[in-house]
């Protein structure tokens, strides 16, 4: 009876022991369909209902209460989940296909069942002592799990898929040698990720338990999983998990932690050595492959081999026409479709015409047991090199009634020879992603409900911010958040080691878990999401158990909010959002002469070792500017990622959300005020003005310049503080940096100073006592000889300085920069016409400025004696910041977007100077109305720069697609000889920029020689048709002419013949 009487009273824990076993174990068998989808109700959605039910009447009678640190959070989700599915199937679904609102409905109530777990697992930790039974249960789980899965790839035992919708239905199925292990799951990932959940906890609790054969059992547990998610192969929760395990090794502060790092990778080696399907999968990444291309339209058909024609031998060889590459995918499926050619059936080609060597495309091999799309993505195809040109090229398919037949398609192609990313890869970047992406641009604030974005994305927060918006996603990891900053507060209270070694098993388990959702539907998939919330529920409740007085969640939720990391999490964000689509804008201009650069390395194309290259970067300018940091990050980037132009943008978005975090970091120590400090960097970040700087990716050196030249003021701020010489040691070296990068790190000692003496006060005398001032040149000094014996370009052409005309320029372009700065490049036509009108005008200018600077003289002497010491301070120190930031351009006959990166900064810290100014002013009418007035001019002041940024957007983006056309059409009148026959070329109407993008101001003979790679052809531009024919001199010379969509037609000079009089 006391049995009973303890399984009465603890039910819900004894429910949360059977679901952490069951659920694991259990496979995904369905047993009511749903219509419009082939996810199934299954036995455990059952289990789990019955459960939650019992759960509900014992609250409604008030036997157990609804009340939990997480209840609200979580009604807030369930309510805006409600919301957002409403709105989705009267609004949102009738614009999209393929969904329908029973599926929604499902959806959302799934979501519920989830959560609900959490609930169950609260109610049933009624005692600190029950956490042992919790770890002993997941424990015997996963060696269950593991063992299976080892059957399953040894064994022969059956797996229960859930990757397509034959194998969702039930079917057990044997896999072969080469699949991948799912174990008791739907799927190898879904295993993967239930190891990342589950192995930190139990190797957490290794260092929780005192008793050795606990500590042995969990450690062979442990090793299991490890031996299992090997078989899994899956890449990223290998790499989570290494992550997970060092998390759990820093939580719990051992002396050794350094050398069990060390030796967690030593044996991960050793495993790896020993998983040939892990490393291959690694190396199947990104592998070389040939390439079939429609020469038309740059379009992939799919991978080719050339193989011997002698297996075609005693084979019907059917020829067929295509003109595209509908048509191509049309005849490949056997599909009735119209073309050109007529009766091209009744066409056979005899064996005895065919080549010895073929060239043939292959259909990729059936999976197994996933459902991924045939093909594969290839990393910039535009501009990979030919390799030939082909008429021809032949496909067997692979039914065994049709394998006597090959057919022979005839059309215009090309084989390139390119780096290609793998399905899992394609799956999401071309397919899932781009596709939850559009559906959360229906509605940003509720997404488009559940069930819109489709049964995977393969991205659980793009899932959830197309699903639910960014109301659904904040609500959802607030709940997260919540548990975090409650079990935080309550962990010091924790005596037990058990239970705390739980709690930081779980932290990094769910850290993992968390990295794993950036690949994988993690927190949707339902084995993991019933573990998932039972977890909270455990570890939320024992903590709750400890709890000695109230929390105030929503002031410890008011304190990270308004905390610096949440600042630095939003200006992520924020650069995220405002950049994430330059990721697909194609390269242009100036971007293949870095390329060029890298690629072609003389010696008659064999490249020194890298590190020789490098050296040469720093002693050998070749009459260029001296920037062998820039070199160094093309060089290696092309070596990584070749011309995946994602990949450079990445690098470009990353460095400018650095830059901004930097501008955070200074602003509040100079200003003193985390207000000011995060004002400033958020409307830094939102400058339309230089944005050419971020966008185009030869500016790429201006971004690490101004990193660098920042980093530097940063530590020179820390050394000034704390007076440790580490700090000055490690600025110099950031100064050093950024003149790697761009000249304007010429300027950097110069701000590093101006900082100094805006924090004490300025005396001639002092500033020339202290040593440390003159050592902040030292770089500068080095550079310069560096760059003499280099022999860089100095003052020449566009970058050179007309004294005569010095002191306009300068104040001209001061004038502009400002403006640009302020209102964004649509200031730029106003500053040209009043440059031109100077130029015209020079006395009646000269006279107006002389009236203007007299006027300011006058007013700065009226006001400076008004105006606080502090507040002189800031206006200074932005005033010269944004000159000294400039001073290396000022001078110069224009003024350039990009220039005007790093002086931006000053004129924010003077723009929040007076917004802070203008609030203390109209304070009078009440703090609501100041600040609801402060939140419309700034909200004006952004939305200006937005409307630009939106514009700039699609400058850019046109730019790269007419580069990609301009491509793709020179391809498709391509000649096998141009790869090595001396050529002219000779381009009409070069677009030379669209809106605020650059096209091909520069770069089109280095663009040209990408492709080709032929130094022999010689490329000429001309601004009519006509010159270019007066121009070319030889019958094999090509003439094209720039279409406005950036294609090129290729035009025919006329034959010159002379005319002879007819006789009579």
């Amino acid at each position: 009876m006391k049995i009973f009487k303890w399984l009465y009273n603890n039910i819900f824990f004894v429910a949360t022991l059977f679901l952490l076993f069951f659920v694991p174990l259990y496979p995904k068998l369905p047993v009511i369909n749903i219509n419009h989808t082939w996810v199934y109700i299954r036995a455990e959605d059952f289990v789990v209902a019955l459960v939650f039910s019992l759960w509900l009447v014992l609250m409604i009678s008030k036997r157990i209460t609804f009340k939990t640190p997480l209840t609200m959070p979580i009604i807030i989700f369930w309510i805006i989940g409600v919301i957002s599915t409403i709105h989705g199937v009267l609004l949102i679904f009738p614009t999209l296909g393929n969904v329908f609102p029973n599926v929604a409905f499902l959806n959302y109530i799934r979501r519920i069942e989830y959560i609900s777990l959490f609930f169950v697992a609260f109610t049933g930790l009624k005692d600190k002592k029950f956490i042992p039974y919790i770890v002993w249960t997941l424990t015997f789980t996963l060696l269950l799990v593991s063992i299976y899965g080892i059957g399953q790839k040894y064994l022969g035992f059956p797996a229960f898929l859930t990757m397509n919708e034959e194998f969702a239905k039930g079917i057990p199925i044997r896999l072969s040698q080469l699949s991948r292990v799912s174990s008791t799951f739907g799927g190898h990932y879904d295993l993967a990720a239930y190891l990342v959940l589950i192995i930190p906890i139990l190797s957490s609790m290794i260092f929780g338990f005192k008793n050795l054969f606990a500590k042995l059992i969990l450690l062979a547990s442990v090793s299991l999983g490890f031996i299992v998610l090997f078989m899994t192969v899956s890449r990223v929760s290998f790499f989570v998990l290494l992550l997970s395990l060092i998390i759990v090794l820093i939580l719990h502060k051992k002396k050794f932690a350094i050398l069990a790092i060390i030796a967690l990778f030593l044996s991960v080696l050793v495993f790896l050595s020993f998983s040939t399907s892990l490393l291959q999968r690694f190396g199947d990444t990104f592998k070389e492959v040939d390439i079939l291309v429609d020469a038309k339209n740059g379009e992939a058909i799919g991978q080719i081999k050339e193989i011997p024609s002698s297996g075609y031998k005693n084979k019907t060889i059917m020829v067929r026409f295509a003109q595209s590459r509908s048509e191509i995918e049309a005849t490949l499926k056997n599909k009735n479709v119209e073309v050109e050619s007529t009766n091209s059936a009744t066409l056979i080609i005899p064996f005895a015409k065919l080549p010895p060597i073929v060239t043939t495309i292959f259909e990729p091999n059936s999976p197994t047991g996933e459902n991924l799309p045939q093909g594969t993505g290839y990393i910039n195809l535009t501009m990979t090199p030919i390799v030939k040109k082909i008429g021809q090229f032949f496909y067997q398919r692979p039914e065994p009634q049709n394998s006597q037949n090959v057919l022979a398609i005839q059309g215009n192609f090309l084989i390139k020879r390119v780096v290609a990313y793998d399905l899992s890869f394609t799956t999401r970047f071309q397919g899932e992603w781009p596709h939850a992406i559009a559906v959360f641009e229906k509605n940003i604030f509720f997404g488009g409900g559940y069930s819109s974005t489709g049964l995977a994305v393969d991205n659980n927060y793009l899932r959830i911010l197309g699903e639910v918006g960014v109301l659904g996603f904040i609500s959802y990891f607030a709940i997260f958040f919540v548990a975090g900053i409650y079990i935080k507060k309550i962990l010091p209270e924790v005596d037990s080691p058990v239970i705390k070694s739980f709690i930081f098993g779980f932290a990094a388990g769910g850290f993992g878990l968390a990295l794993n959702a950036v690949l994988i539907d993690v927190f949707e998939a339902s084995k993991i999401a019933f573990v998932l919330w039972l977890l909270i529920g455990v570890a939320v409740g024992v903590t709750y158990l400890y709890q000695k007085k109230e929390i105030n969640i929503y002031g410890e939720f008011k304190k990270v909010l308004t905390s610096p990391y949440t600042i630095i999490i939003g200006l992520f964000i924020t650069t995220v959002v405002l950049l994430s689509p330059i990721l697909n804008y194609y390269f242009v201009g100036d971007d293949f002469i870095w390329f060029k650069w890298v690629v072609d390395c003389g010696n008659g194309g064999v490249c020194p070792s890298i590190t020789t290259r490098i050296f040469d970067y720093f002693t050998n300018a070749d009459g260029f500017f001296y920037r062998p940091g820039t070199k160094m990050f093309f060089l290696l980037m092309y070596k990584g990622f070749w011309l995946n132009q994602t990949a450079y943008h990445i690098v470009s978005i990353a460095l400018h959300f650095l830059v901004s975090g930097l501008v955070f970091l200074i602003s509040k120590k100079f200003f003193n005020n985390f207000s000011l400090a995060a004002g400033t960097a958020f409307l830094f970040l939102i400058l339309s003005g230089y944005s050419e700087t971020v966008f185009w990716v030869s500016s790429t050196g201006s971004l690490f310049n101004a990193f660098f030249i920042l980093l530097g003021l940063l530590f020179y701020s820390f050394w000034l503080e704390k007076k440790k010489n580490i700090y000055f040691i490690f600025s110099l070296i950031s100064v050093a940096l950024s003149l790697l990068f761009h000249e304007l790190g010429v300027v950097a000692p110069l701000i590093l100073i101006l900082y100094r003496y805006m924090q004490e006060e300025f005396n001639i005398r002092r500033f020339f006592k202290k040593i440390s001032n003159f050592v902040l040149f030292i770089p500068l000094i080095l550079y310069l000889i560096l760059r003499f014996f280099a022999q860089s370009h100095w003052f020449s052409g566009d970058y050179s300085y007309n004294l005569l005309k010095l002191p306009f320029n300068f104040v001209g372009n001061a004038f502009g920069y400002l403006m640009l700065d302020l209102f964004g490049p649509a200031t730029l036509p106003f500053y040209e016409k009043l440059r031109n009108f100077s130029r015209e005008n020079t006395t009646i200018v000269l006279l107006i400025s002389i009236a203007i600077v007299f006027a300011l003289i006058m007013l700065y002497k009226i006001v400076i004696k008004k105006i606080a010491k502090e507040d002189k301070r800031i206006l200074t120190f932005g005033c010269l910041f944004f000159l000294i930031s400039l001073l290396p351009f000022l001078g110069l006959g224009n003024i350039a977007p990009r220039y005007s990166y790093l002086s931006s900064i000053g004129i924010m810290i003077i723009f929040v100077f007076f917004a802070k100014k203008i609030y203390s002013y109209i304070s009078y009418n009440g703090r609501s109305i100041s600040i609801s007035s402060m939140v419309v001019i700034i909200g004006i002041f952004t939305l200006i720069h937005i409307m630009q940024l939106q514009k700039i957007h699609n400058d850019w983006e046109e730019a790269g697609n007419k580069v990609v056309k301009f491509f793709i059409s020179l391809d498709y009148v391509y000649s096998d000889s141009w790869k090595k026959d001396k050529m002219n070329f000779y381009f009409v109407n070069v677009p030379i920029r669209t809106g605020d993008a650059w096209v091909f101001p520069v770069g089109l003979d280095d663009a040209v020689w990408f492709v080709f790679q032929n130094k022999n052809i010689d490329i000429y531009k001309s601004s009519s048709l006509e010159e270019a024919f007066n121009t070319s001199q030889y019958a094999e010379d090509k003439i094209f002419v720039f279409e406005d969509n950036g294609s090129v037609t290729e035009k025919k000079k006329p034959l010159k013949t002379a005319i002879i009089p007819v006789k009579k």
